[in-house]
């Protein structure tokens, strides 16, 4: 994939709108209807695919797409009566098609959040798809590496590096969250400002900033249970990149409570 295709942070939400102007730049509004409003669209050598996962699309299509956290694949279907001997998929199955995945989690949402760019694994055509339909179903992978700074923020504090006047040093990273949704249900339920620190993003930097934000682990994911056990409420929270690297500065980790408390007594 050409870096100049990465044009999306993973784990960044957008509307239909605001993905058709990274395509459409100065263009104005985007078109109402047409295939921008369907599940995938084409741009040049770009694919665009929107995917409703446990949910029915607008239009009362309710495909088993399917999101895997943990080893970034998805299960993608194409539209009714669509295989692999079509010209679109034809360019997807021979690299000749770049593709976005976008997801949501529920369809009255209108904001869509970017999994990544995708490399097909597998397909299969024919595959029933209810109201005697068929539909091309295809496994992709999107666990390939973007020059991105992520949109989470989440840091790996076990990530080490020896440089070469040898001097280990702990270096900070930012990793994509493995569960977008739990991601999305945190930041939909406290919003965007740092609940530490309550910087906002959008305050400052108008709307560049806006829907942007940081998430935290509270626990480490194994003395949760991992990721299927995360509570989006009670075990994420949004923090500020510097309030997020303060709570990682210690191992084990500041809690959030302690590093507000830290703060609220810095500012007396």
């Amino acid at each position: 994939m050409e870096d100049s295709k990465n044009r999306f942070l993973k784990g960044v939400q957008l509307t239909r709108s605001e993905i058709w102007l990274s395509f459409h730049a100065g263009e104005g509004e985007k078109p109402k209807g047409g295939n921008w409003d369907t599940g995938y669209v084409t741009e040049g050598d770009e694919l665009v695919a929107f995917l409703n996962i446990d949910a029915a699309g607008r239009t009362g299509h309710d495909f088993a797409n399917y999101f895997d956290p943990d080893s970034e694949e998805i299960i993608w279907f194409g539209k009714p009566r669509s295989h692999s001997k079509q010209p679109l998929f034809q360019r997807l199955l021979s690299g000749d098609l770049t593709p976005h995945f976008f997801a949501r989690w529920n369809s009255k949402k209108t904001m869509f959040t970017y999994l990544g760019l995708g490399k097909v694994l597998s397909f299969e055509d024919e595959f029933p798809i209810g109201q005697d339909q068929t539909a091309i179903r295809l496994r992709i992978s999107v666990s390939n590496k973007t020059e991105t700074v992520g949109s989470d923020g989440v840091i790996d504090t076990n990530s080490e590096e020896v440089p070469s006047f040898a001097k280990r040093v702990r270096m900070i990273v930012n990793r994509y969250e493995r569960d977008p949704n739990k991601r999305t249900l945190c930041l939909e339920h406290y919003g965007y400002s740092c609940q530490i620190c309550y910087f906002s993003f959008q305050d400052a930097y108008g709307e560049l900033g806006k829907d942007f934000c940081h998430v935290h682990h509270i626990e480490p994911l194994g003395e949760v249970g991992g990721e299927l056990n995360i509570d989006p409420i009670k075990d994420l929270i949004p923090v500020c990149p510097n309030c997020h690297a303060m709570i990682h500065r210690q191992t084990p980790a500041l809690k959030p409570d302690d590093l507000r408390a830290l703060l609220q007594q810095a500012q007396k």
